[in-house]
C-alpha cells in the first residue's frame, strides 16, 4: 500500500478570493457609473438641479466627489451585498432578497445623501456665512430633484447588482463569465475533473420522511455543501435528484488536490452539521462520490432554455465509478488516472481495488479508494 504526504500552502481561501473579485467589480461599475453621473450633468447643464446654482458648480470638485462616492459605495456596498447573497440571500426566495435590498438602500442612501450634503455644503459656502445659510444649502441639496434622480438611478443599479450576483449563483461563478463571454458558442474539447456525489440510502430516507421533507433535506443539504465545493474551486455542473454533478477544469481540480479535498470539506460540513438534520428530519445525511477524469465537449445547447452542456464517456465513467461504492462499502472511489495527476501527495492510505469492469464499459477501470483517516 502507498503512503502520501501532503502539506496545505497558505492562501487566501477560495470563497474569499471570489468574494474579493465580485466587490471588485462591483466598485469598478460604481466609480464609472458616478463619474459618467459627473460628464452627464456637464454636458446637459444639470448643475443646477445639484447644486443650487451654475456659479457654484465645480466641475473638478463634482468629479472627485462623485469618484469617490462610487468607491465607498462599491466597497461598502458591494461587500455587503456579496456577503449577505452568500450567507443569506442564497437561502431565501428573490422576492425576499429584493425587498431586503430595497429597505437596506433606502437607509443606507439617506445616510449617505445627509453625510455627502453637509461635506458639500461645508466645500462651497463653510461655516463662516453662518449656520443658518449653512443649512439651507445641506438641505437644498438634500432634497433637490437630482437628489431624486440619483436614489432611483443608484437603487436601479442596486437591484442590477443583486441580479448579477443572482445570475452568477445560478451559472456558477466561472461559469457565467464563460456564458457572457461566449466562450461555449462553439463546441470545444476539454480536459476535465468530475465527481459524482450521492446521498447514501437516500431512498430509504425519502420513504421514511415522505416527499416534502425529502426535498426540504436535500435543499438543505445542496445549500450547505455550496461554500466547500466553492472554496476547493469546484464547479456545480448539474443536480440530478439527490446527486450532485462537481467539475474542474484540469488545472484547478488537481492543484493542492482540491478534486480530493473538496470530499474531504463536504464530509467535515456534514458532520459539523448533523445535529441540525437529527432534529429537523431525523437523519445524519452522508454521501458518497466516484472520481475520474477525462476529455469532454463543452458547448452550449437550447434556446429558449440554454444552457452549457459537457459531453464524453467521462460522465458515464465517473457514474459508474460511483456506484461501486456500494460494492466496497466506502465512501469514495478514485481512478488511478486521475490519482496520477497529482503533483502533491496525499496524507491518507491509497487502497487499490483492482481493474473493475463497470456497466456498460468493455474495458476494465483501475479504482481505488482512500483511508481517510489522517497518518
Amino acid at each position: 500500500m502507498n503512503r502520501f504526504f501532503f502539506f496545505e500552502p497558505m492562501k487566501l481561501s477560495s470563497t474569499l478570493r471570489g468574494d474579493i473579485s465580485k466587490v471588485g467589480v462591483i466598485t469598478a461599475a460604481f466609480m464609472m457609473i458616478s463619474m459618467f453621473f459627473t460628464f452627464y450633468n456637464e454636458a446637459l447643464f444639470l448643475s443646477d438641479y445639484s447644486l443650487g446654482t451654475t456659479e457654484l458648480y465645480d466641475f473638478s470638485f463634482a468629479l472627485w466627489m462623485n469618484a469617490f462616492s462610487g468607491l465607498v459605495a462599491g466597497i461598502l456596498g458591494g461587500s455587503t451585498l456579496v456577503v449577505v447573497n452568500r450567507r443569506i440571500f442564497r437561502r431565501k426566495s428573490y422576492g425576499y432578497a429584493l425587498r431586503a435590498t430595497f429597505v437596506a438602500y433606502s437607509l443606507a442612501y439617506l445616510g449617505v445623501t445627509v453625510v455627502m450634503s453637509i461635506t458639500a455644503a461645508l466645500a462651497y459656502v463653510g461655516l463662516d456665512s453662518g449656520i443658518k445659510e449653512f443649512w439651507e444649502h445641506a438641505i437644498m441639496y438634500i432634497t433637490s430633484e437630482m437628489a431624486l434622480v440619483y436614489y432611483v438611478f443608484w437603487g436601479s443599479i442596486s437591484f442590477a447588482t443583486l441580479f448579477f450576483l443572482q445570475m452568477v449563483d445560478k451559472f456558477g461563478p466561472s461559469m457565467f463569465g464563460k456564458f457572457l463571454a461566449g466562450k461555449y458558442n462553439q463546441p470545444r474539447e476539454e480536459d476535465r475533473i468530475f465527481m459524482f456525489l450521492d446521498l447514501k440510502s437516500s431512498t430509504t430516507i425519502a420513504e421514511r420522511i415522505g416527499n416534502t421533507d425529502y426535498f426540504l433535506l436535500l435543499q438543505e443539504i445542496f445549500t450547505d455543501l455550496t461554500d466547500p465545493i466553492l472554496a476547493y474551486e469546484g464547479e456545480i455542473y448539474q443536480y440530478v435528484g439527490d446527486e450532485i454533478v462537481i467539475s474542474w477544469d484540469l488545472r484547478k481540480g488537481i492543484r493542492n488536490a482540491n478534486c480530493f479535498r473538496c470530499f474531504l470539506g463536504i464530509q467535515k460540513k456534514l458532520e459539523g452539521v448533523a445535529d441540525r438534520y437529527l432534529e429537523k428530519y431525523g437523519v445524519k445525511p452522508q454521501f458518497k462520490a466516484g472520481l475520474h477524469y477525462g476529455k469532454v465537449t463543452a458547448g452550449e445547447i437550447g434556446t429558449i432554455k440554454r444552457d452549457i452542456v459537457y459531453s464524453g464517456d467521462v460522465l458515464n465513467t465517473t457514474s459508474r465509478i460511483q456506484e461501486q461504492c456500494n460494492q466496497y462499502d466506502v465512501n469514495l472511489i478514485v481512478s488511478s488516472e486521475t490519482l496520477e495527476l497529482l503533483k502533491d501527495p496525499l496524507p491518507y492510505e491509497v487502497v487499490p481495488l483492482g481493474n473493475i469492469e463497470l456497466r456498460g464499459k468493455t474495458r476494465g477501470v483501475d479504482l481505488n479508494t482512500l483511508k481517510l483517516e489522517e497518518n
